[in-house]
């Protein structure tokens, strides 16, 4: 008996090693297992990384030069931003600003930044246009005025001479063309003259016309005098959501073949054929941006201008002929300073800016963020030496009344591509 019982228990315990024999290789195939899916998981990781690495890994940017142009004001003349376009006229370049204080546009000569000329358009008479709101000049037989006291556009020439009206209208498809619109160079939102036809933006308003069912464009024939509504819509590039956000404006050019838009709170861009038939939308999102409020603003007055500087926003998208490249700007949500009054502050531009640049397929080949506090980026032109932005912040130091200050950035390989 004791025999059976000393082998029943060597048995057991035979059994029992047995058992931690096998609880010891499942261990370790769990640990192995454990190991191998954090192995996976930090490769998987690790490509993630790489594949952001490579997709910030841009080939391009933009490089501050310290080259600066500066075009003088005079006494009369206040600085705005935004109402300033370079363009050229058989074969040179000007760049024109509209004191619209004053009804005067005047020009430069902007190669040299001598002053040229100014044009004081008539507030009242056969010619005159009451108190300008907004201008865009393409060249000197295509400079075209709003006013607050006309609905819709006044084409006008270098006498003051009221060339033709531009009246706005019911479109054939039933939607009345709002009246408020104002051609600025913030948003970029310049008409568009292709033939006969002017295309200009729309607002979405909702108190006017359901946002969702507005066109972001409308054109007019000006010979045949036809008003149509463009088939994109602002429900079409933006949700609900964004519709409902405190700002919707967006930018647009004309780059000789495509209507290219740019919307403040939606990352994506959209590019149009003319007739607007053909939409593209295609992601061009900042890599300094990953959240666009669309909380509506405070309804204290100051609390709201300050919110407005500070939230995620894009801006407008430009197009320089001479690289054959896009520039969209961006703004990364910052923080101001709560003691500043930043009510009537929005002239200056943002603190906080990015330009994304973009190839002529709009793949993104670079990004540069600008020093901060330093540029308005509302305010800019391009010409062959590249592209120059205002220096005129005009918050964290004083800044000459005097002059309007540029500062070219030139379109160069990145160093680390």
């Amino acid at each position: 008996m004791a025999h059976k019982r000393i082998k029943s228990d060597v048995s057991h315990l035979a059994y029992i090693k047995s058992k931690e024999n096998i609880m010891k290789e499942r261990v370790k195939e769990v640990s192995f297992l454990v190991v191998g899916l954090s192995v996976l998981f930090l490769l998987s990781c690790s490509g993630k990384r790489d594949a952001e690495n490579e997709k910030k890994s841009y080939t391009y940017e933009l490089h501050q030069t310290g080259n600066i142009k500066s075009f003088p004001l005079d006494a009369e003349t206040r600085y705005n931003a935004f109402y300033l376009y370079a363009f050229e006229d058989k074969g040179k370049a000007y760049l024109s600003f509209l004191n619209y204080r004053t009804n005067q546009i005047l020009f430069y000569d902007l190669n040299t930044c001598k002053f040229l000329f100014k044009t004081e358009l008539d507030k009242e008479g056969p010619n005159g246009i009451g108190l300008a709101s907004g201008y865009y000049i393409q060249d000197f037989n295509h400079i075209y005025i709003s006013s607050y006291a006309y609905s819709g556009l006044m084409k006008v020439d270098t006498s003051k001479q009221i060339v033709q009206k531009i009246p706005y209208k019911k479109t054939t498809q039933g939607y009345n063309i709002v009246p408020s619109y104002a051609p600025s160079s913030h948003p970029y939102d310049a008409p568009v003259q292709i033939g006969s036809r002017i295309y200009i933006t729309q607002s979405a308003a909702n108190h006017i016309y359901p946002s969702e069912r507005t066109p972001v464009s409308v054109s007019i024939d000006t010979v045949s005098w036809e008003y149509d509504s463009l088939p994109f819509t602002y429900g079409d590039a933006l949700s609900e959501a964004q519709l409902a956000a405190p700002e919707t404006y967006c930018s647009r050019i004309f780059d000789g073949k495509n209507f290219i838009y740019s919307f403040c709170v939606e990352p994506d861009i959209f590019v149009a054929s003319i007739d607007h038939k053909q939409i593209q939308r295609i992601d061009v999102e900042s890599q300094y941006i990953r959240d666009i409020p669309l909380d509506r603003y405070p309804d204290d007055m100051e609390k709201g201008a300050r919110m407005n500087l500070e939230v995620a926003r894009y801006g407008d998208l430009i197009y320089d002929k001479y690289r054959n490249v896009y520039y969209r700007f961006a703004y990364p949500s910052t923080s101001l300073d709560m003691d500043t009054k930043w009510i009537g502050k929005s002239v200056y531009g943002r603190e906080k800016c990015s330009i994304i640049i973009l190839d002529k397929e709009f793949n993104i080949i670079g990004e540069t963020l600008l020093p901060e506090g330093v540029y308005n980026s509302y305010v800019f032109f391009i010409d062959k030496a590249g592209l120059y932005i205002s220096k005129d912040y005009q918050m964290n130091y004083d800044q000459s009344e005097d002059f309007m200050i540029f500062e070219l950035f030139e379109l160069t390989k990145s160093a680390k591509s």
